[in-house]
């Protein structure tokens, strides 16, 4: 068997090494590069895919999720990037799924590497969590097994050969793996001790037995056969080489797992007309459904505790994972990807749930984080508030903190919503006969400013809190956009390209005495106004670099704050007397090309420059809390975007996310005490809640 292995290995290396003279990377990876001077026009759409656990270098700077050319917004600024105008959002389904070009949503990380066309299925952990055993399809219908690391990596051939073999489940014990095999001539169950490599086969029937799993004694296996002229769920013993039928009503059963304390069984039947999840009495006795209706339900698994089952639900022609209580009650989705998502099995810490999924066009073998977010929200420090199949983005509190509003593409157009707090109460305010984006509250709290694009023109509009009384504040064919509010109400700052690439103008809170406040070729946008109302701090390129200048909006005398380097945006002074501001520069290099995002504040004259929590990855979106004492940003320093807080001076730097997860843009509420931010933890990106640990 050795030389059989390694002769087979010694193929399968030989096809691989073939493979790489492909143009593509690595396994399924794209590394988009560009000859020096030569850019590429398809840049943006590309995102890249990397090894399990590694860092993304250079970082992408888009996902494919968010619409990657108009309608899009900034992952550095959080705008949509001025001074193009919100168009529909193409959705995830609606764009094309490469096999060597997709990377796999936030939350998902990709363990299986081989290229299409191979497929890769059915995947077990072993019981100390540190391997994880898989089918992989090498050939047409040549299933063979392996082994790899928790987090990917060491992936080794296990046992291949002309056979079938395929739906491996490990030993309580983990010395032993028992699968389902053709190797006899149909399907019959066997058995392999790993340090050995000997074989046994368990079952020698003219039937089928398929789909076994062992019993937590490790004395039993459950498994399905057709030996009674139908799909059953039956029991063998391994001591004895015992058969008992535990179910036997003519309906097809498929998929049976025991439950931690071996006293249940859960397994799929169709005798509803659809296939739903049943759960039974390790004897066969107290069958009842959990999942009822239309939907296809299939591939149950336990979790470690036994108080959670996950499985995976067809609807629409999609599967996704789902979760629920081992009564069938609280069913919550876990995926909501345009792929399909099945074989999902929990971790025995419960932490990873390892999955299999045709995101690349064939199977792979993927695991995201459990957190308690996903699988039991009651209990979660995070809450989300918005769980539509749509993109919410954007939030921002209302200044008395009782009310959230944000970006939506629910209706398939961006528009503004608010709801409350706890995500309640949720209400459109923009109509369907336009697009509308990025709100701002008045300082009172009782007007919303906004984006709003009809008839193919964006302009700044401005409506009360509750969406009525909207009223076009700029009317030229021009567009106008990225508007914000005075600290006292009374005016508005905006840009404009109605001169060139983009000017910044000042108002009045009712549009008029509009006046022109920066006058260059370049492009000046996302102004910020300064506490006491008299300046405005903005990015400007009008040096060929981004830039942060500030600009008196009496005077208009302007100031050059970071003649030093290139790549620097979102300034913010800080609150209450702003006394600094706090902006995102890059460092390490020149722009894009190596270097990485990092918080930095300087005095309000460019002086005093300081980095705050340094480190080689990207640190986004930093915002002031409401007193100044704090600093809340995102950062990829874990391999994913998570949010983390600091002290103004970057003590006490803290991590507030932990998973796989994009989690960005934060936003404080006005106490202080929470942060609404955004994660696709789910799928797609949904505005989430949680509370600040005191300092």
């Amino acid at each position: 068997m050795r030389s059989h292995r390694f002769i087979f290995f010694f193929v399968i290396v030989w096809i691989l090494g073939c493979l790489l003279l492909l143009p593509m990377e690595s396994g399924a990876y794209v590394n988009h590069r560009e000859e020096p001077g030569k850019e590429s026009k398809e840049k943006s759409k590309v995102d890249i895919v990397l090894e399990a656990d590694s860092v993304p270098f250079p970082l992408p700077s888009r996902r494919q999720i968010i619409d990657a050319d108009k309608g899009a917004f900034c992952l550095t600024c959080h705008r949509m990037p001025y001074p193009t105008a919100p168009q529909k959002p193409a959705r995830p389904g609606e764009q094309p799924l490469s096999s060597i070009q997709i990377t796999p949503p936030g939350g998902w990380q990709l363990l299986t590497v081989l290229p299409y066309p191979f497929s890769k299925k059915m995947a077990g952990w072993s019981p100390d969590g540190k391997r994880i055993v898989y089918s992989v399809n090498l050939f047409q219908n040549d299933w063979d097994l392996w082994i790899m690391d928790a987090n990917g990596k060491n992936r080794t051939p296990l046992l291949s050969g002309p056979t079938i073999d395929m739906a491996p489940d490990w030993s309580p014990d983990g010395k032993f793996i028992v699968f389902q095999s053709n190797r006899s001539g149909n399907f019959d169950l066997w058995i392999m001790e790993i340090a050995t490599e000997e074989l046994t086969q368990l079952t020698n029937e003219p039937n089928e037995e398929t789909m076994p799993k062992w019993s937590p004694d490790g004395k039993k296996i459950v498994f399905q056969s057709n030996r009674s002229g139908n799909e059953e769920i039956w029991l063998l013993e391994i001591g004895t080489g015992k058969w008992t039928q535990l179910t036997q009503d003519g309906a097809k059963k498929e998929n049976p797992v025991f439950s931690p304390r071996g006293d249940r069984i859960v397994f799929v039947s169709d005798r509803s007309g659809k296939r739903n999840i049943w759960v039974m009495n390790a004897d066969g006795s107290g069958q009842r459904a959990l999942t009822r209706g239309p939907d296809e339900d299939t591939a149950p698994s336990w979790g470690p505790d036994g108080k959670k089952i996950i499985f995976s639900r067809e609807r629409g022609g999609n599967q996704d994972l789902w979760v629920m209580n081992p009564d069938g009650s609280e069913q919550i989705r876990l995926t909501t990807y345009p792929s399909a998502e099945t074989d999902p099995h929990w971790s025995p810490d419960g932490k990873w749930v390892i999955f299999s999924s045709d995101i690349r066009g064939r199977w792979d073998i993927l695991r995201m984080q459990a957190d308690a977010s996903m699988v039991d929200p009651s209990r979660s420090p995070l809450k989300r508030l918005t769980d539509s199949e749509a993109r919410e983005v954007g939030a921002i509190w209302s200044p008395d903190g009782r009310k959230i509003a944000y970006n939506s593409d629910a209706n398939g157009h961006w528009s503004i919503w608010t709801m409350d707090p706890d995500g309640k109460k949720k209400r459109q305010l923009t109509g369907d006969d336009e697009d509308a984006g990025w709100p701002s509250w008045s300082p009172d709290g009782k007007k919303i400013l906004y984006w709003g694009c009809r008839e193919g023109n964006q302009d700044v509009w401005v409506m009360d809190a509750d969406g009525s009384n909207k009223r076009r504040l700029t009317d030229h064919p021009a567009l106008d956009g990225d508007a914000q509010w005075s600290p006292d109400g009374k005016r508005i700052v905006f840009v404009s390209e109605r001169i060139g690439k983009g000017d910044i103008y000042v108002m009045d809170a009712d549009g008029s005495n509009q006046k022109r406040l920066t006058f260059t070729d370049a492009l000046d946008w996302t102004p910020y106004w300064s506490p006491d109302g008299e300046k405005i701090a903005y990015v400007s390129n009008q040096t060929g670099k981004w830039e942060i200048w500030t600009l008196d909006v009496e005077t208009l005398e302007g100031k050059h704050l970071t003649p030093d380097s290139g790549g620097n945006f979102v300034p913010r002074w800080r609150p209450p007397d702003g006394s600094q501001i706090c902006y995102v520069g890059w460092r390490g290099g020149e722009y894009t090309i190596k270097g990485s995002f990092d918080v930095v504040v300087m005095n309000v004259d460019g002086s005093g420059k300081r980095e705050l929590a340094p480190s080689p990855f990207d640190e986004r979106s930093s915002r002031w809390s409401p007193d100044g004492s704090r600093i809340v940003f995102w950062s990829w320093r874990t391999g994913s975007p998570q949010i983390y807080v600091m002290n103004a001076d970057g003590s006490g730097l803290r991590q507030l996310t932990d998973n796989l997860a994009y989690n960005v843009f934060p936003s404080w509420s006005p106490d202080g005490k929470r942060i609404a931010f955004e994660s696709d933890r789910m799928g797609n990106f949904d505005i989430w809640v949680m509370e600040v640990p005191e300092q």
